[in-house]
């Protein structure tokens, strides 16, 4: 069941957003994608002006999460809340009407992956993002999964945000279910 919807959302939350590991979400975890965004996109670097404007956008990201994820207004959201809000906000739905506070993330996602800025993930950046949140030992099952996202063909900003959207929104298994690699069950 790597490929439930369920397990999908879990991913989410636990290889994409919980940055400090400790199984919840909170102001803690978009501080830390901050910095995080800062250093992927200035190759290392950190200015400390590109940090205020991630730092700006990460609290607001955080804020709106909170509003539409933080049902027991406790400060955190756990993986029950997010995937609540998914179901609320997210499930049946195009990327277009999907919360802002989702579009922000996924764009910003989308950056950190595209290492050299063209526009278009290729399968190397692909596999640079994979095997941040996976272990393989062979990757040929890391090529299978990218293929199977588009042909094959790197996959250009429009494109990553129909398969963002189909991995949260659709609760059918599509080729979007490989968008992050080939999944272990959590």
């Amino acid at each position: 069941m790597a490929y439930s919807h369920d397990n999908r959302v879990k991913y989410v939350v636990r290889y994409l957003y919980d940055i400090d590991n400790n199984g919840i979400l909170d102001k803690n975890d978009f501080k830390c994608l901050a910095v995080r965004n800062t250093i992927v996109e200035t190759k290392g670097d950190f200015p400390a002006e590109r940090f205020a404007q991630n730092a700006k956008i990460m609290d607001d990201l955080w804020n709106e999460i909170a509003l539409l994820a933080d049902f027991d207004k406790n400060g955190e959201v756990d993986s029950d809340e997010f995937k609540k809000a998914v179901a609320d906000n997210c499930v049946g739905k195009d990327y277009a009407s999907f919360p802002p506070a989702f579009k922000v993330f996924i764009e910003n996602q989308f950056k950190a992956i595209d290492v050299d800025g063209d526009g278009t993930v290729n399968i190397e950046e692909y596999r640079q993002d994979v095997i941040t949140r996976s272990a393989f030992a062979d990757v040929a099952e890391i090529d299978e999964a990218f293929k199977a996202l588009n042909g094959g063909a790197g996959v250009t900003l429009d494109r990553y945000k129909e398969l963002y959207a189909q991995f949260l929104g659709n609760k059918d298994e599509t080729p979007s279910k490989f968008l992050f690699g080939p999944l272990k069950e959590l």
